[in-house]
């Protein structure tokens, strides 16, 4: 028999995960290393056991029909079940996607157990389980609010799920995952096996306490509901930690089967998400180099949601990870006028990063974007930033921005423009896209024209260049005169 790890190990081995670059940028900040074992304060499951209504609303979701393709990843070979095996249950329990109907009624027919069915199957129920699962969940929960909250975990990983992992793949390791907590969960049945316990009893308890398996996690309608979950298990956001938690779609008026529901979708939520992680961090192990992790000062856990939600936005800028950003504007509700230390803002370290993805998307998005032209605390602009660069693509993203003023003064450097800056580090391109552009050939560097600014740096090209702007401008203005 194989063991669980022995599974997660060969998906590992299938993996053919490119190597990232390394990033020779600075960090954002250091982290203090001595906190990354700190436990965290989660509410209480047991007490949300005792507290918590259950959600009385009917499943009304259409299941359907999924089909093992091939896929690089798995090399199309299906994932085998790892687990405890329950030789004398004869007929087979496991969830079988592949096979499963696609039509509404036939959804509900395999996964909607009758009125009170779930009571009576819970008669049989070994209660000493509850206590074993609870320890494991708070074991889970725990390593994974250490594990995202320290540096830039949290980050990677939604850029991992989001767009490395692909469909199949997803589907594979879920499927897996919830093998293995099906098998925990039939242990706690052992005795009922024997009376008038039903294989499709136990889809029925794993549909009424984990309802987003498989649909939402695997939907392109809700494509963040898994990173959703990891926040808030790994968050101090209490309130929508217990609304989680606490989401049963079961209706009965026994509270001891409520009770043993909540239990079973705790163990249940927290195993799946820890499992994947765990997965994921098994990939990054067996990278020959080590990833340059960008680092937080202080431990996520201390620090308040809208400060965290800033922190991740740094990070996946840095990081060139547009998905992530996304995620955090949509979902997380980011300030787009959130800034750093020096009052850089999001386009401002777009640009200083070198991350045209990230400058693209907010091209793109057709949302409210951050100022372009606001300055940092340094005087400059995000064009000032770019052209200090001296890489063409980003000037040229910049200009496409609406609203961009070419001929921004920085006050802290005698009213320099983006075109000063780029005649003094001799950038004729550059100057090129800043002419065309409408940059203005006039406007002085303390008493210095961009003509005379040429010419005191000893560069003819681009005093040539200017000059001949100018007496083309002064040529267009008499025949529009």
């Amino acid at each position: 028999m194989r063991s669980m790890k022995d599974g997660r190990a060969t998906i590992v081995s299938r993996m053919n995960m490119e190597e990232g670059e390394d990033l020779n940028h600075e960090h954002l900040c250091e982290i203090n290393t001595n906190r990354q074992n700190e436990i965290f304060h989660l509410p209480d499951i047991r007490s949300l056991l005792n507290n918590s209504q259950v959600d009385n609303s009917s499943l009304q979701k259409e299941f359907f029909s999924l089909k093992i393709r091939n896929c690089s990843l798995f090399k199309a070979v299906p994932l085998p079940h790892i687990g405890k095996k329950i030789p004398h249950l004869r007929e087979p329990t496991r969830l079988n996607l592949s096979t499963a109907a696609s039509s509404k009624d036939s959804f509900r027919l395999f996964f909607s157990p009758e009125k009170g069915r779930l009571d009576k199957v819970f008669n049989h129920f070994d209660s000493t389980s509850v206590t074993d699962w609870l320890e494991k969940t708070y074991s889970s929960i725990s390593d994974l609010g250490v594990w995202c909250c320290t540096g830039d975990n949290f980050v990677h990983f939604a850029h991992f799920w989001l767009s490395e992992l692909q469909y199949n793949q997803k589907l594979q390791l879920l499927e897996l995952e919830m093998g293995i907590i099906e098998d925990e969960l039939q242990l706690a049945f052992l005795n009922g096996l024997e009376s008038d316990f039903q294989p499709s009893d136990l889809h029925s308890i794993l549909a009424a306490t984990l309802s987003e398996y498989p649909m939402d996690l695997l939907s392109n309608q809700k494509p963040y509901i898994f990173l959703d979950y990891l926040n808030l298990m790994s968050s101090k956001q209490s309130t929508g930690y217990k609304k989680m938690l606490s989401s049963i779609k079961y209706t009965t008026n026994n509270p001891q089967v409520t009770q043993w529901l909540l239990a079973v979708r705790a163990f249940a939520l927290a195993n799946l998400w820890h499992a994947v992680v765990k997965f994921y961090k098994a990939l990054l192990s067996t990278k020959l180099l080590p990833e340059l992790h960008i680092k937080s000062s202080i431990s996520a856990a201390t620090k308040q949601t809208n400060e965290v939600v800033k922190e991740r936005a740094l990070q996946s800028i840095q990081l060139g990870y547009a998905d992530v950003l996304h995620y955090l504007i949509i979902n997380q509700h980011l300030d787009l006028g959130a800034v750093d230390e020096k009052n850089r803002n999001l386009i401002f370290l777009a640009t200083i990063y070198d991350q045209p993805k990230i400058l693209d998307y907010f091209l793109d998005t057709g949302l409210p974007i951050p100022d372009v032209n606001q300055a940092a605390e340094n005087g400059n602009t995000p064009l000032h930033a770019a052209v200090n660069t001296g890489k063409m693509h980003l000037v040229s993203l910049l200009l496409h921005y609406p609203g961009i003023n070419v001929n921004f003064p920085n006050p802290q450097c005698d009213g320099a423009t983006a075109l000063h800056l780029a005649i003094a580090y001799g950038y004729l391109g550059i100057c090129y896209l800043l002419l065309n552009a409408a940059a203005d050939v006039e406007s002085p560097l303390g008493d210095v024209t961009p003509v005379q600014l040429a010419e005191n740096f000893g560069n003819e090209t681009i005093t040539k260049f200017i000059k001949m702007h100018v007496k083309k401008l002064k040529l267009e203005n008499k025949m529009f005169a």
